[in-house]
């Protein structure tokens, strides 16, 4: 009964701390997908990158879950044995490629469904440039209406789409940040981040944040990050309706 027991303790200290890891990296995998989406023209060259991330992803899994079996142990009153190295970094590896690519499944899945949810956005016009006047397709559920880029309130990248927000709602549009920008007015719409591109319409306020960056208030009171390397973007380096 206690050799049942002290297995039963066994399996799960085994479990929890490589589920525990797992749970830990899995927001620098959605960091790397979103500075890095395979889901591009470039998915060949960025699939490749993820076989590197995959190692470093199963290093830190196993370094983290051996040492914390180790003092897990010791409390216990027991010494954990990892066994031999080389044979069982390349056991774990191949485990933990597949929980890499699971997980990575799981993310263009659920953004597949999001994508469904919120609808597809278009623009109707083939021509390069939009007016706050022009028009963009949006369907939702079937139904279809249309938005001004004057409603957009700021936009934000999501892997292989744009999530574009007007008001408390957001839609979808399969593009990248820079095609979606050269069809906007300008320069009513501006770059301010990696990730984010406001109407400047919208800006309340401007206030300092770490690292030189800055904080930019939407009247919708929605905060955003204007990074050093895009403050240029912003006209005279204030807001356009200032409190």
């Amino acid at each position: 009964m206690a050799t049942y027991t002290v297995n039963r303790i066994r399996s799960f200290v085994w479990e929890f701390t490589s589920i525990f890891f797992i749970l830990i990296l899995i927001p620098a995998i959605l960091y790397l997908d979103h500075r890095y989406p395979i889901a591009t023209s470039k998915w060949k060259r960025r699939l490749l990158l993820h076989i590197p991330a995959s190692m470093i992803f199963s290093l830190i899994h196993v370094t983290g879950m051996v040492y914390f079996r180790k003092i897990l142990y010791f409390l216990m009153g027991h010494h954990y044995d990892f066994g031999n190295l080389p044979l069982e970094l390349l056991y774990e590896y191949r485990k933990d490629v597949m929980t890499y690519t699971t997980i990575l499944f799981i993310i263009y899945g659920y953004r597949e469904i999001m994508r469904l949810r919120s609808g597809e956005a278009q623009l109707i016009h083939n021509t390069k440039k939009t007016t706050q006047d022009d028009r963009i397709l949006v369907s939702k559920s079937g139904v279809y209406f249309f938005l001004t880029p004057r409603s957009i309130d700021w936009i934000e990248a999501a892997g292989n789409y744009v999530e574009i927000h007007v008001n408390s709602n957001s839609h979808m549009y399969r593009g990248t940040m820079k095609q979606l920008l050269t069809r906007l007015p300008q320069p009513d719409f501006i770059r301010v981040h990696r990730s984010y591109i406001v109407n400047q319409d919208r800006i309340q306020k401007v206030q300092p944040a770490a690292n030189g960056d800055q904080w930019l208030t939407l009247t919708t009171g929605k905060k955003l990050r204007l990074s050093r390397r895009y403050r240029h973007n912003l006209a005279n380096g204030a807001p356009k309706h200032p409190d």
